[in-house]
């Protein structure tokens, strides 16, 4: 057995870390003022008259945020002890102050809705228990906060016992909860040493996750996160479900935490089927059709979250298209469409992922739908080709709706969760497939996407700095 690594402490060796008389409330709030994520919080604030802080602090934030804004009127309420109030409408911005610490969090989030007056923000403040130093804990099998618990205090045994949870586990939370969540700020985690990043990201290419995206979301260690109310209009409720999914599977983990747990397909009991190892989306749709038992069908990839509250939009939706417009009908949830007005193409949909979030409006006449998600009937005039693979199939599909069915497919605004691991970049095959409908459709010497505008001179571009 190798020895035990040894080290020489810097002076001085010996510190006295606690015990004696506790420190003033004043030092207290004055250490947790002077806190990065703090100033950050404040910072993102904006100008209000009348604020809810949920927080068990000790006024520190109304303060500083007071002596920036005199005129605003700030009502703060520890969770653990006070309810909420219950005048509708009554602020202008509500504050979540670590979100970690907040009590039956599902239930508060859906509460704190209604007392949002109208064009009114949520803002929180969460911890990412998926950042690097919670990670090298974790390794150690020892993820304990380094907070001391006492017998009397709950809220001391919470700090030092906490709820874990990252970016997508909030973001799941509160979009469950009504909210349209983005990332505005967030405090930097800097890991003691560079090996822990180094050591992660050995651990993400064993399992396969792409560099960038968690490698991102691995440097966090507190979010600022600004809410607002987009999705709160009421739907009926369904007796039956009207659509199955479809899900092209090559990790189960993913299906598991994305699509089968979301709350927007089970409010309306949807079918899921799930088809692995499909050489081509065409083959998983194909094979998939001959169980699906619905009029129409949500073709998916495994790493979308479906919220609560999207079942019941989709089977509205779904309910307004007659069966003799059934056949010709592709919907997409984000994309480019062509804008009536000026006639140019523009970013059309909703969706949100780990760290971008996309907000624009509907479109009636789309020329490009991302793959994350589309609707399709099961007796459906379109059909993916086999030849173009994994990319750009649905863009495909647009075009070819246009140009040999003549009917433009649609765009449609419906919460949308998109967790995302990829790292952004764009892969070969992207231009393989970029290559191939560009031959396809000669109708068209320039094709708008999310991606950007591909044309002749987009695949020649990478081909050559691919070359170099």
């Amino acid at each position: 057995m190798n020895a035990p690594a040894t080290f020489n402490a810097p002076a001085p060796a010996l510190i006295v870390i606690g015990g004696g008389s506790p420190a003033p409330a004043s030092h207290e709030r004055a250490a947790r003022a002077a806190d990065p994520s703090f100033q950050r919080l404040l910072a993102a604030l904006p100008a209000a008259s009348q604020v809810l802080e949920l927080d068990c602090g000790q006024g520190e934030l109304a303060q500083a945020y007071q002596r920036r804004h005199p005129q605003a009127q700030w009502l703060a309420l520890n969770p653990h002890t006070t309810a909420l109030p219950v005048n509708k409408g009554s602020f202008d911005l509500i504050v979540v102050n670590r979100l970690e610490h907040l009590p039956h969090a599902a239930k508060t989030l859906a509460e704190l809705g209604p007392l949002l007056a109208p064009g009114g923000q949520l803002f929180v403040l969460a911890e990412n228990h998926a950042c690097l130093s919670t990670l090298a804990h974790l390794i150690e099998a020892d993820p304990s906060t380094g907070i001391a618990a006492s017998a009397h205090d709950t809220l001391s045994q919470e700090l030092a016992h906490p709820r874990y949870q990252s970016h997508s586990t909030i973001y799941k939370l509160l979009l469950d909860a009504g909210w349209t969540p983005t990332l505005v700020d967030h405090q930097p985690d800097q890991p003691m040493d560079d090996k822990v990043a180094a050591a992660v990201r050995y651990m993400g290419d064993a399992l396969g996750v792409p560099a960038g995206c968690a490698d991102r979301v691995h440097r966090m260690k507190h979010f600022i996160i600004r809410g607002v109310r987009q999705f709160d209009d009421v739907q009926p409720a369904s007796s039956q479900p009207l659509f199955d999914v479809v899900v092209p599977t090559t990790k189960e983990q993913q299906l598991r935490v994305n699509v089968e747990q979301s709350p927007g397909l089970k409010e309306v009991q949807a079918r899921i089927i799930s088809y692995r190892q499909a050489a081509t989306p065409a083959e998983a749709l194909e094979a998939s059709l001959a169980h699906a038992q619905s009029d129409w069908v949500l073709l998916c990839h495994q790493d979308v979250y479906f919220p609560k509250g999207f079942g019941q939009r989709l089977n509205a939706l779904l309910a307004t298209i007659s069966a003799e417009d059934r056949p010709k009908t592709l919907l997409g949830f984000i994309g480019m469409g062509i804008n009536r007005q000026t006639e140019q193409p523009e970013p059309a949909g909703f969706v949100i992922d780990r760290v971008n979030s996309a907000d624009h409006p509907a479109s009636d006449a789309a020329v490009s739908i991302d793959e994350l998600a589309l609707v399709i009937s099961k007796d459906s005039i379109h059909r993916i080709d086999p030849q173009i693979g994994w990319h750009l199939w649905a863009t495909d599909l647009c075009l070819s709706a246009i140009c040999t069915h003549r009917v433009f497919p649609r765009i449609v605004r419906l919460p949308l969760y998109h967790n995302t691991q990829s790292g952004w970049q764009l892969p070969e095959a992207f231009y393989d497939s970029a290559e191939y409908i560009l031959q396809k459709h000669t109708a068209f010497s320039t094709i708008h996407s999310l991606c950007g505008v591909i044309d002749q001179g987009f695949v020649a571009q990478h081909r050559t700095t691919r070359s170099n």
